[in-house]
């Protein structure tokens, strides 16, 4: 029977509860208090703290204190909520086109690679398949949390923090589909290509309206408020439109953490959005924190031991797959190798939103619960593990470089330079329709061929049901089909590279620094890392939206042959450029700048991006090796090429510059600069050239 409010004291049941929540709320914080202060004064991530609050109020270790699950998971919930609001508060379009092509390929192609390779895992581990793509999603999203609060105690600022934070917010907004996504997944029975394209089509529409009529209500009155009311005021009203559109989002079938995010995102709008997060931020941590509490109070000790091997095994693979695939991906954006090494190796971490996954997944009976333990101890060996990875991001970039063949250095670097030129403001001027067009059907390409290797097996599975006891027929139909589907996604294919083909020359027509892409030589190994870019962008996310519908052998293959193709084919192009430039190299110093040359010389403008300097006879660093002026791997420029007398000269460490020489640089204009002054800087007290 509901209860029902009376005037009289309220009964014996309800004082009970009540103080069983007050109990709770007491132990828990007060645990939380003592651990998190100890990891903070450890210099650990506080979210290891929690989770062993949570152990340690949790039924699973000796400690008489024990804490009700159902009254902390319920608060954790309200964490989750506030947290996914936050995040939609930090989520607006002019931030994801700040963050650029660069944060939405490598975003993508790390979301994408840990969910195929978790999920391949998995399933290989004889998991079942939906559990595999639950744990698989869980896996391969890093935390925003724990990278936060590590680059403001460190006090990193730069290239590093934006790449890395705009390839959180990509991932932030891969999390949220891949909720919405497997959530109704397994609410339906399980993956079917009818199951998706109802999921698809329902969250299109959902969101639709929601955004289009909250754009029209939620900003305007949002901004009314924050200007005309006291804080409190505003708090109390966004707070209510977050667990408003949570509970709207669970009534459509749908998460409240994707509720919430839309929320958030809807108060970004109003352009107060600063505001609302430093009102709403002491209440996420609060509630954050019980949801880790209440992760820690699943983590079963027995269970952790006795899964050791798989302890080590997924956060061998959190790293190592991350750190490669953020690499390749931000490579293949432009972006220096060694910025891509380094935030590769800081994403090596599962965040808080792995959990919120696989609590969906468990939720809907289709995720062992013992699961969560074991994600639990990923986390907390990753996140152990992501300050010495932070450090070594540095010595790793160089060491990369100092043993990277010379080929392979200067077609990145060449890459790198006229990349640069594809940035928002170069794309502005480019064609956009076309391109769009374009792009959109590469990505029809890509979701016809998942829906053919998906319908294939059904269509075999009918034909076995309807030639039943033929078994001539059964094989040959089984023959005729796999054969139709073969030539069709061969046809798909071929079309998409003829695409992605179009879609490279139209980018490499836009103007470059110093007109590399005009060059024929630079067209040909540009375009290479212009389509693997592409064709990995339009086609990981629907592998990963159909991979529990492959065969496993057929996504072990296709796995396989995509990461041994992008090394192939960028080395194949990286020696045939390495032999153009032998052959005639004289044009890179074309525009050469001369600012230590004799007096009256006149320096010639360079394109942004791009700039090659001639050491004169007056430059102060004639003498000093490549290595003390760390321009090899330790700078934010790349040293393209180093011309002596018209020849090459592989930019080894130990190299002396000589009157005459050619630096071809690239870089950002700020970068090219300082690279500039420190050339024309005088060598400290005590150097001796060689």
């Amino acid at each position: 029977m509901p209860w029902k409010p009376s005037l009289g004291w309220p009964r014996a049941e309800a004082v009970e509860g009540h103080a069983r929540l007050l109990l709770d709320l007491a132990m828990v914080l007060g645990v939380a208090a003592l651990t998190s202060v100890l990891f903070q004064r450890l210099k650990l991530p506080t979210v290891l703290g929690y989770l062993l609050a949570g152990m340690i109020v949790g039924p699973h270790v000796p400690v008489p204190l024990v804490a009700d699950l159902g009254n902390v998971r319920l608060m954790g919930e309200l964490g989750v909520i506030l947290l996914m609001f936050a995040i939609g508060l930090e989520f607006s379009l002019p931030k994801l086109l700040h963050a650029g092509p660069p944060a939405l390929l490598t975003g993508t192609l790390q979301v994408g690679t840990q969910l195929v390779v978790g999920f391949l895992v998995a399933r290989l581990l004889g998991w079942p398949p939906l559990e595999s793509a639950f744990f698989g999603a869980s896996l391969a999203i890093a935390s925003t949390m724990i990278l936060a609060k590590l680059f403001d105690e460190r006090g990193l600022r730069g290239p590093l923090k934006e790449t890395v934070m705009g390839v959180l917010l990509v991932e932030d907004l891969h999390a949220v589909l891949l909720l919405a996504a497997l959530t109704a997944a397994a609410s339906m029975g399980g993956p079917s290509a009818g199951a998706i394209a109802t999921t698809v089509l329902k969250l299109v529409v959902f969101l639709a309206v929601l955004v289009g009529a909250g754009r029209l209500v939620v900003p305007r009155g949002v901004r009314w408020v924050a200007d005309h009311a006291r804080d409190e005021v505003l708090l109390v009203v966004t707070a209510g439109l977050c667990f408003g559109l949570a509970q709207l989002a669970a009534w459509a079938g749908f998460s409240v953490a994707m509720g919430a995010f839309v929320a958030g995102m809807l108060v970004c709008e109003s352009g107060r959005g600063r505001k609302v997060e430093h009102l709403v931020h002491p209440l996420r941590d609060l509630f954050a924190a019980m949801f880790f509490v209440a992760v820690g109070m699943l983590m079963e000790p027995t269970v952790v031991l006795r899964d050791w091997p798989l302890v080590l095994l997924f956060s061998a693979l959190v790293i190592l797959v991350n750190a490669v695939s953020v690499t390749v991906g931000a490579t293949l954006a432009g972006l220096p190798l060694a910025l891509g090494l380094r935030a590769g190796l800081a994403l090596g971490q599962v965040g808080e939103f792995g959990f919120i996954l696989l609590s969906a997944g468990i939720g809907l009976g289709v995720v062992d619960p013992s699961r969560y333990a074991l994600l639990a101890a990923i986390c907390v060996a990753t996140a152990l593990a992501t300050p010495a990875l932070l450090s070594a991001g540095d010595p790793a970039s160089r060491l990369v470089a100092r043993h990277l063949p010379a080929a392979l250095k200067t077609y990145l670097s060449l890459y790198q330079s006229w990349a640069a030129t594809l940035r928002a403001p170069a794309l502005r001027k480019a064609p956009g329709a076309a391109v769009r067009r374009t792009f959109l059907h590469l990505l029809l390409d890509a979701i016809l061929i998942g829906l053919v290797g998906a319908l294939a097996p059904r269509v075999v599975r009918m034909s076995a049901a309807w030639l039943e006891g033929h078994a001539f027929g059964h094989t040959l139909a089984q023959g005729a089909v796999l054969l139709a589907a073969a030539i069709l996604v061969g046809l798909l294919v071929r079309r998409m590279l003829r695409r992605s083909r179009v879609l490279a020359e139209r980018l490499l027509d836009l103007p470059g620094p110093g007109d590399l892409g005009a060059r024929p030589d630079m067209r040909r190994a540009f375009r290479t890392g212009l389509r693997l870019g592409v064709l990995l962008l339009a086609g990981l996310p629907v592998l990963a939206a159909v991979l529990a519908l492959i065969p496993l052998t057929s996504l072990g293959t296709l796995s396989a042959a995509t990461a041994l193709a992008v090394p192939l084919l960028l080395w194949r192009r990286a020696r045939g450029l390495q032999r153009d430039l032998d052959a005639g190299a004289e044009w890179l110093g074309e525009n050469a700048q001369d600012p230590w040359g004799p007096p009256g010389t006149s320096a010639v403008p360079s394109a942004g991006g791009w700039r090659t300097l001639r050491i004169g006879p007056h430059c102060p660093s004639l003498g000093r090796s490549l290595a003390e002026l760390d321009l090899i791997g330790g700078s934010s420029v790349a040293l393209v090429a180093l011309l002596r007398e018209g020849h090459l000269v592989e930019p080894r460490p130990e190299v002396l510059l000589q009157p005459g020489d050619l630096l071809a640089l690239s870089g950002s204009g700020s970068a090219l600069d300082a690279a500039q002054a420190a050339l024309g800087r005088e060598p400290e007290a005590g150097h001796s050239s060689g």
